[in-house]
C-alpha cells in the first residue's frame, strides 16, 4: 500500500508538472501575438485558460496620481466583459501599486467594496503583478482571481505566469500610448486655429509630455541672439512676448542646429541660465524651427522639474510641433509682409534674392524689374525696361524669342512653368537661369511675373560633379584593390577591373546578382544575410568602418584570404555598401616564410647561447679534471712503486671514472663547437657494423637490433664521408640508446645506411632549409610510441629529457646536434604517435676515397729516463697549477709557477731569470696564454712555448707559429702526451 501511495503521489507530481508546462506553453504562444487590436483580449483569455481561473483583467491608470483604474480587457467565467473604471483605494489592487507581485490564496473578498462585482461572483483568491513602462513608471496591473486558491496554492507558478503576460501587456500599452500620443499630436497640431495656434500648441505639448513648461519662441529680427516667446505655458499659465538672450542657455544649442535633450542635471550643464535656477528646472529638450529655405526661425522647447524620460518619444513629438509652428511662423511673417504698404512691397521686391521681371500681358516687354535683375543682367533700371525678352535671350535654339513666347503663353493659360534658360548679359556673356513664370493681377491689370535665379555656378558644379564621377569611375576601375558595391538587398551594383582579375568573373556576369552567391563562402552566407536583414534596425555590422581579414570565393571555387573594409554610402535609391577587398594570398605566404625564418633564427640563437654556456661549463670542468686525472696518475705511479695492489686497483677505478667525465666534457665541447675531432674520409659501413656489434651487448634480449640489411646492401659500394670516426660512433651510440629507451622494455631498433639525393627539406634541429644534393643517410628507427608535437621543438636542447630524474643527462641529442652540424651535416626526424620515430643523420657524401688510418704509437712512462731543464708554468687555476708543478718535478724538471700572466710577463722581463721552456694556460684573466706567448717571444725570441687549452682545435696554426708556440695540448692533459712534448722541446734547447 505504501508503494501504491508513493506511485500515486509521484504520478500526481508528474501530472502537476505537465500541467504547468502546458500552461507556460500556452502563455508563451499568447505573448508571441504580433500586437495590435485584440492583443489584450487574447492575453487575458489565454492566461485564464492557462491558470484555470474564472477572472483575469488588465487595468491601467487613468489619472496622473495613480488613483483611478480603467480596464482594457476583462475575462469573467469564460466571457469577455465590457471595460469599466474603478477607484483603486479600497480594493486588493491598492496593495500592489508601487510594489511587486501579490498573492492571496483565500479571503480576498473582504478587501472588495461591498456589493462589488467580483465579491458578488464569489472571488476568494487573488494574484496581481504590476506593469511598468521602459522607464520604470507605473502603467497598471494584471490581475487574476478564483473561487479557490489560484494554481492550487502554487504562488511561484502563478507569479511566473503573470510576470510573462504583464511584461507583454506593458510593452503593448507603452507602444499604443506612444502611437496615440503622436497621432493625437499630429491631429491637434493640424487642427490648431491660426489666431491662437501658438497658445494651443504649447498647452497641448505640455499636456502630452506632462511637463511644467512648454514654449515656442521666435528669433528676434533686430537681435539674432535673442528669442521672443510667441507663447509659453508655465505651470498652467500661458504668457506672451517675453524676450530673452539665449547665450548660456540650452536654447543656444538648438537654434539653427538640431534637436537637443538634456534629461537631467540641466543646471550643472548650464550654470549661467538664471531662469533654470529660479524655476528649479532639471531637464530640457528643444527642436529648431526652420524655414523652407533652411533659415533658422526659432525653437519649440519643453522643460521640467523632473528628469526627462523617453527621449526618442519627446523628439518625435517636438518634431511634429516644430513643423506646424515653423509653418505658422512663416505664415505670420508673410501676413505681416502683406499688411505693409506699397513701400514695403517695393522693399521686398527690391531685396528679393531672385531677379524679378513684370511682363506686359499683351506684349513681351518689361513693365518693371527689381534691383537683382539689373545687377544680374548688367543693365540700369531705365535700360532694362526698354528691352524685351528677345534682347536678353541667347538666341540659340531653344532659347530664342519665339521659344520664350511659347512659355509665356503657357503661363497665360494658368500654368506656372519652371524651366532653364540661357540668357545674354549686356556685356554679351552667356549665363544660365532657372525661370518660373506666374500670372498675377496688380491694380486690376493682368501681368506675367518672371522669377529668375542664376544657376550658372550650379550647372558648373553639376558638370564638375559629372566629371568627378567620370574620374571616380576611372579611379575605381584603375584601383589596385577590388571595389565591390552592394545595394540594400545584397545585389552587386559595382564590380571593378581588380575584382574581375582577382575573382575571375566578368563585370557583366555578376551585376545584379547577390554577393552571397558570388564571393561569400557557403559557411558565411547565413551570417551575411542575417546582417543585411538587421542593418536597417541596428545600423551597424561586424565589418563596417574597420579593416578585417576574411576569406572569399573565386569563380574557380577556391577560397582566398582577403583583407576587407566595408563602408556605407547614401544614395537616392537607398544605402550602398562599398567593399574594398584586397587579395592577401601573397602576404600570407610571405608571412609564413617570415615566421619560418624567425623560428629558424630563434632556434639558431638558442642553440648558440646554450652552446656558449655549455662551452664555459666544459672549460671549468676541464681544469678540474686536469688536476683530478693528474693526481690520480701520480697516485697510481706511487702505488705501483710501493707494490700496493689494492690501492692501485682503487685508483685505477677512479681514473676510469674521471676518463668518463672527460668524455662527457668532450661531448659538451662538441655541442658547443669548441672542440672538433680529426675528420678524415672513410667508408661509413665498416664503422657502423663495428659499433652495432658493441651495442648489441648493451641491449636486453627483448629488444631486437636490426642493422644488417641496410648496411650490407651498401658493402659493395663504399659510402664515404669526411668525419671523426670516434664522434660518429658516439652519434650512433646515442641514437640507439635513445631508441632503446623509447621502446619501454621491448621492441625493434632498425639501423639503415644509404645514399640518396632528394628534394629540399628542413633540418629538424637547426630549422634551416637544406638542398637536396648527395647525402649519406644513417637512420635509426624504433617501434616506440613516437614523439609528441609539443616536444619536437625541445628534444635537441641540452639537459632536456623526458626520462625520469637520474635516468639521463639530457645531453644525448644535443651532442648529436653539435657533432653532426660540426661536420656540415643535418638531422631529419619522422615520427608518428603510436608508430615510432626515425632519426636520420644526413652527412655530405665525400668524393675522395677513404685514407688509411695511421697506427697510433704506444707511449710508455714506466722506467723512462728523467728530463732535464727548467720550466716556467703559468696557470691561474690553483689545483691545475699545483698538479703541473708536482708532475713536472717528478720527471726531474726544475719548475717555477706563476698564477697570473702579468706577473709571468714581468718575471720574463728580468734577464737574470732563467728558464728553458714556457708552459701556459690559454684562458686566463686580463691576458690570454697566446698573448703571453707573443710577449715572451718579443722578450726572448728563442724561448719555446707549450700552450694548454680546452679548445685545442680553435687556433690558427700560423698565429701559433707567429707567437712562438711549439706545441698545443688539450685539457684534460694526457700525462704521456705532455712528457713526450716536453722531452722533444727540451731536447732541442737544453
Amino acid at each position: 500500500m505504501q508503494a501504491t501511495a508513493r506511485n500515486t503521489s509521484d504520478g500526481a507530481t508528474l501530472a502537476a508538472l505537465s500541467g504547468q508546462l502546458q500552461s507556460l506553453r500556452r502563455v508563451a504562444l499568447a505573448v508571441a501575438h504580433p500586437g495590435g487590436p485584440g492583443l489584450f483580449d487574447a492575453l487575458v483569455r489565454e492566461l485564464a485558460e492557462a491558470l484555470a481561473v474564472p477572472t483575469v483583467f488588465i487595468a491601467v491608470f487613468s489619472d496622473d496620481v495613480c488613483s483611478l483604474m480603467q480596464t482594457v480587457a476583462v475575462r469573467l467565467d469564460g466571457r469577455a466583459l465590457k471595460n469599466f473604471d474603478y477607484v483603486l483605494q479600497g480594493t486588493p489592487c491598492a496593495h500592489v501599486v508601487g510594489r511587486e507581485f501579490r498573492y492571496v490564496s483565500s479571503g480576498v473578498a473582504a478587501e472588495f467594496p461591498r456589493g462589488s462585482l467580483f465579491a458578488a461572483k464569489g472571488m476568494d483568491s487573488y494574484a496581481a503583478f504590476p506593469m511598468r513602462d521602459s522607464q520604470g513608471e507605473a502603467l497598471g496591473l494584471l490581475v487574476a482571481m478564483d473561487r479557490v486558491p489560484i494554481a492550487g496554492g502554487d504562488a511561484e507558478h502563478a507569479e511566473a505566469m503573470l510576470k510573462i503576460v504583464a511584461g507583454r501587456a506593458a510593452a503593448e500599452i507603452e507602444r499604443t500610448r506612444t502611437d496615440e500620443a503622436l497621432r493625437s499630436a499630429a491631429l491637434a497640431v493640424s487642427g490648431a486655429r491660426s489666431g491662437t495656434v501658438f497658445d494651443e500648441l504649447v498647452r497641448l505639448l505640455a499636456a502630452i509630455l506632462r511637463v511644467e513648461v512648454a514654449f515656442i519662441a521666435r528669433r528676434a529680427e533686430d537681435e539674432p541672439r535673442q528669442l521672443t516667446m510667441l507663447a509659453i505655458q508655465c505651470d498652467g499659465q500661458v504668457l506672451h512676448d517675453i524676450r530673452y538672450a539665449i547665450a548660456g542657455t540650452p536654447c543656444e544649442t538648438v537654434l539653427g542646429q538640431q534637436f537637443r535633450a538634456y534629461p537631467n542635471d540641466l543646471q550643472a550643464q548650464f550654470p549661467e541660465d538664471e531662469d533654470a535656477k529660479t524655476q528649479g528646472t532639471v531637464s530640457y529638450a528643444g527642436y529648431p524651427l526652420t524655414a523652407l529655405d533652411g533659415t533658422p526661425l526659432g525653437v519649440v522647447s519643453i522643460a521640467s522639474r523632473r528628469p526627462l524620460t523617453q527621449v526618442d518619444r519627446v523628439e518625435s513629438m517636438l518634431k511634429i510641433f516644430a513643423m506646424r509652428a515653423a509653418a505658422e511662423v512663416e505664415r505670420l511673417a508673410a501676413s505681416e509682409a502683406l499688411q505693409h504698404s506699397e513701400a514695403s512691397y517695393r522693399t521686398i521686391f527690391e531685396t528679393a534674392e531672385d531677379a524679378i521681371f513684370v511682363h506686359d500681358w499683351d506684349s513681351d516687354r518689361f513693365i518693371d524689374v527689381n534691383s537683382r535683375a539689373c545687377e544680374t543682367f548688367g543693365y540700369t533700371h531705365e535700360e532694362l525696361i526698354r528691352l524685351s525678352v528677345a534682347d536678353v535671350s541667347s538666341g540659340v535654339p531653344p532659347y530664342t524669342a519665339e521659344d520664350a513666347r511659347r512659355w509665356i503663353e503657357l503661363a497665360k493659360q494658368g500654368h506656372c512653368p519652371s524651366f532653364e534658360w540661357q540668357r545674354r548679359n549686356k556685356d554679351g556673356s552667356l549665363h544660365w537661369d532657372e525661370v518660373r513664370l506666374k500670372p498675377a493681377t496688380f491694380n486690376g491689370r493682368r501681368h506675367i511675373l518672371a522669377f529668375t535665379r542664376d544657376i550658372t555656378e550650379r550647372r558648373e558644379r553639376e558638370r564638375a560633379l559629372q566629371r568627378s564621377e567620370a574620374r571616380l569611375r576611372a579611379t575605381v576601375e584603375a584601383a589596385f584593390d577590388c571595389v565591390i558595391g552592394m545595394d540594400a538587398e545584397g545585389r552587386i551594383v559595382e564590380f571593378n577591373a581588380a575584382a574581375e582579375r582577382v575573382f575571375g568573373y566578368r563585370r557583366e556576369a555578376v551585376m545584379g546578382r547577390p554577393v552571397a552567391e558570388v564571393i561569400v563562402p557557403e559557411r558565411r552566407r547565413e551570417a551575411h544575410l542575417r546582417w543585411l536583414r538587421e542593418f536597417p534596425i541596428t545600423g551597424s555590422g561586424p565589418m563596417l568602418g574597420r579593416l578585417v581579414e576574411s576569406t572569399a570565393l573565386t569563380a574557380s571555387g577556391d577560397e582566398i584570404p582577403v583583407e576587407l573594409a566595408v563602408s556605407v554610402a547614401e544614395a537616392p535609391e537607398g544605402n550602398i555598401f562599398v567593399g574594398h577587398v584586397r587579395d592577401i594570398s601573397a602576404r600570407r605566404e610571405a608571412e609564413a616564410a617570415r615566421l619560418a625564418l624567425e623560428a629558424q633564427l630563434r632556434q639558431a640563437q638558442k642553440m648558440e647561447a646554450i652552446g656558449q654556456l655549455t662551452g664555459g661549463i666544459a672549460h671549468d670542468f676541464n681544469n678540474i679534471l686536469t688536476s683530478v686525472i693528474g693526481y690520480l696518475v701520480l697516485g697510481e705511479e706511487r702505488a705501483e712503486a710501493t707494490g700496493d695492489a689494492v690501492l692501485l686497483r682503487q685508483l685505477g677505478q677512479a681514473h676510469l671514472a674521471a676518463q668518463r667525465a672527460r668524455d662527457l666534457i668532450a661531448q659538451m665541447l662538441a655541442f658547443a663547437r669548441r672542440q672538433r675531432g680529426e675528420a678524415r674520409v672513410l667508408d661509413v659501413a665498416p664503422l657502423v657494423r663495428q659499433t652495432l656489434r658493441l651495442l648489441r651487448a648493451t641491449l636486453p634480449s627483448s629488444v631486437t637490433l636490426d642493422g644488417n640489411a641496410g648496411v650490407d646492401d651498401m658493402a659493395a659500394s663504399p659510402l664515404c664521408v669526411a668525419v671523426d670516426p670516434v664522434q660518429l660512433e658516439q652519434v650512433l651510440f646515442n641514437l640507439c640508446i635513445n631508441a632503446r629507451d623509447a621502446l619501454d622494455g621491448a621492441g625493434r631498433i632498425s639501423v639503415h645506411l644509404l645514399s640518396h639525393a632528394q628534394e629540399r627539406w628542413q633540418c629538424a634541429s637547426c630549422r634551416a632549409p637544406v638542398d637536396g644534393g648527395p647525402w649519406v643517410e644513417l637512420s635509426v628507427a624504433d617501434s616506440g610510441s613516437g614523439i609528441a608535437p609539443e616536444l619536437q621543438e625541445r628534444i635537441f636542447d641540452p639537459f632536456f629529457s623526458t626520462k625520469a630524474p637520474g635516468s639521463g643527462s639530457g645531453m644525448g641529442l644535443a651532442m648529436v646536434h653539435g657533432i653532426v652540424h660540426g661536420h656540415g651535416g643535418h638531422l631529419r626526424l619522422r615520427t608518428a604517435r603510436g608508430v615510432g620515430s626515425v632519426f636520420s643523420v644526413m652527412l655530405p657524401r665525400a668524393a675522395t676515397a677513404p685514407a688509411a688510418a695511421p697506427e697510433p704509437a704506444p707511449h710508455r712512462m714506466a722506467g723512462a729516463p728523467a728530463l732535464r731543464g727548467s720550466v716556467l708554468v703559468v696557470e691561474d687555476d690553483p689545483m691545475v697549477g699545483d698538479f703541473l708543478v708536482e708532475r713536472l718535478a717528478s720527471w726531474g724538471l726544475r719548475v717555477r709557477l706563476q698564477r697570473e700572466p702579468q706577473t709571468a710577463a714581468a718575471w720574463l722581463a728580468e734577464p737574470a731569470h732563467e728558464t728553458d721552456l714556457l708552459v701556459t694556460d690559454q684562458t686566463m684573466p686580463h691576458m690570454t696564454g697566446l698573448q703571453l706567448a707573443a710577449h715572451a717571444r718579443a722578450l726572448r725570441p728563442t724561448l719555446p712555448v707549450v700552450l694548454v687549452s680546452g679548445n685545442a682545435g680553435g687556433f690558427d696554426p700560423q698565429e701559433l707559429a707567429r707567437c712562438g708556440v711549439h706545441a698545443l695540448l688539450r685539457k684534460p692533459i694526457d700525462a704521456e702526451r705532455l712528457r713526450a712534448v716536453l722531452r722533444e722541446v727540451l731536447a732541442a734547447t737544453v
